[in-house]
């Protein structure tokens, strides 16, 4: 099992992006509603309760992930009847958004699978693409990703299986601007196995 972890630094969405992501991720199997009850459901974040399952409409949830007035919004998607994704949108300031895909608690072939519609759904807004960071075995989970997508001097004692950032973040960073990247606009992309130190 994985501790993993899918993370896309990205413009707010309005609600029509929303409802593009989450076909993006529909087309590759990912779906909001349980495959079985037909559930939509938010997590809770405190502070009065912390990981309570709440009923939601899809047209109410496609509102909040717009994030218009508030600051995140947990809950799942669903791979089968078994196996959900936690996902949070979380607002970072200066016009950005983080949405973050967990990989925790998946076979290989599920983590894969969660993978291929994550990305599916990057592809179709890659120009609003900030950064990215697949890490399947969660190594690099204490590194503080916010920061370096913000331009911060962040030691980073290892690469995660992909990391996807500005050409400027690249550049201005002490390691990465000595590591070999692709460009992959907007992005400059770097692969490692999550155990791959980056030059100091």
């Amino acid at each position: 099992m994985s501790d993993g972890f899918f993370y896309w630094y990205s413009e707010p969405h309005d609600k029509r992006g929303v409802e593009r992501l989450l076909h993006a991720l529909e087309a590759y199997g990912v779906h909001l509603a349980h495959p079985t009850s037909h559930a939509i459901t938010t997590i809770t974040d405190g502070p009065d309760s912390w990981g309570e399952q709440l009923p939601v409409e899809r047209g109410e949830l496609v509102e909040l992930l717009t994030l218009t007035d508030r600051p995140e919004v947990n809950f799942q998607l669903w791979l089968n009847e078994e196996t959900d994704m936690f996902t949070r949108f979380r607002r970072l300031g200066a016009g950005r958004v983080v949405i973050e895909f967990g990989l925790d608690g998946m076979s290989p072939a599920e983590q894969e699978r969660a993978i291929r519609a994550a990305s599916h759904a990057v592809s179709a807004d890659r120009d609003r693409t900030w950064g990215l960071v697949i890490d399947r075995r969660g190594l690099t989970e204490e590194t503080d990703w916010d920061r370096v997508m913000q331009g911060g001097q962040v030691l980073l004692p290892r690469l995660p299986d992909l990391l996807g950032v500005r050409p400027e973040v690249a550049t201005a960073h002490s390691q990465l601007s000595a590591t070999r990247g692709e460009m992959e606009p907007p992005l400059v992309v770097f692969r490692g196995d999550g155990s791959e130190t980056v030059d100091r």
